[in-house]
Parts: structure tokens; sequence; C-alpha cells
């Protein structure tokens, strides 16, 4: 090993400087968090809110506030709905399809018989060159799963009764999927 003194020679004073060059390269932090960081804006952007469901969730809910909240005896409401997945959307696109048959008799007296069919299926972009959105034919929202509603009046069974009918006609939620609690302030 080396002993330390004043007159190192040029050799060794090099090895040092570039191993101390070696260690701040290596103490320096990658760009894996501005990379993390990078890609978490992106797929925050390229999902809006409503993909997930999450904002359709939070807007019903607050319409079933505003709506409960008017009933009489209901008093002061909270809602919380949760859904069974996220939204879905149908895409537009071109279908083509094509069978063919045939038949082939041999001079021996057998038969054959071959069938194909063929199905294409495109889907449709606006604008009509291969750079457009698609075209959306149609969204399904998603399925709700379960409703639970506080309220003040949430005691009384006769609030209870009309709260669970008003929810069971509005989102087709089984009756066994909706609870109604007494709001404690």
């Amino acid at each position: 090993m080396w002993k330390f003194n004043g007159n190192m020679s040029k050799e060794k004073w090099l090895m040092v400087l570039a191993a101390g060059i070696c260690l701040m390269l290596l103490a320096i932090p990658s760009g894996s968090r501005t990379k993390n960081a990078a890609e978490q804006e992106l797929r925050q952007t390229a999902e809006p809110e409503g993909a997930s469901g999450r904002g359709y969730e939070k807007e019903m809910e607050k319409r079933v506030e505003e709506l409960l909240s008017t009933v009489d005896g209901v008093g002061k409401v909270d809602v919380m709905i949760t859904l069974s997945s996220s939204e879905e959307k149908v895409l537009a696109s071109d279908r083509t399809q094509s069978q063919s048959s045939s038949e082939e008799t041999d001079s021996a007296g057998g038969t054959r018989s071959t069938k194909t069919a063929e199905r294409q299926e495109t889907t449709v972009l606006a604008g009509g060159t291969g750079d457009g959105q698609p075209i959306v034919e149609m969204e399904r929202m998603p399925e709700i799963r379960g409703v639970v509603v506080s309220a003040q009046g949430g005691g009384d069974a006769r609030i209870q009764a009309e709260i669970s009918a008003a929810l069971e006609a509005l989102f087709h939620v089984p009756q066994h999927k909706i609870r109604v609690l007494k709001r404690v302030e």
C-alpha cells in the first residue's frame, strides 16, 4: 500500500484524482427520479379523470347528495358510491366478412369439400387518415356496485325506506347493496 508523503509521483496523483472523479459520478443521482416524475405526469395527462370512473363516481355522489338533501326529513347527507369497473368506449369499426366453399370430385369417385371464412375489422378514424382519433360509437358508463348514505334522518325507518327506494329506482341497484345510516354530528 502507499504511504502518504509529500512527494507522490505523478501517476499516483492521477490515480487518486481518477478515483475521486469516479466516486463523484457515482454520488450524482441518476435521472430515475425525473424519469419517474415524467412517467407519472404522462400517465396523468394520458388518462383523464373520467377514464378510471372516478369522475363519474364523484359526479353521481354529488347529484344524489343534492337530491336527497331536498327530501323532507332526510337532513344533511353524505353519499358514497362504488363502481364495479371503469367506463367502456366502443369504437366505430368497418367490418368485412367473406365465405367461400368448394367441392372437388376426383377420378376415383371421392369428394372433398372445403369451406373458408374470413373476417376483417378496422377501427374508423376521424378525418379518414391514419393520424386521426378513433370515432367513439358508444360509451358505457360503469356499473354501480353499491351505495352507502349517511343522513341525519337515517335513524327513521320510513326515511331509510324512501332513500333506499329512490336509489333502487335511480341506479337499478338491488336493495341489499344499499345501506342508509344515521348521521352523527
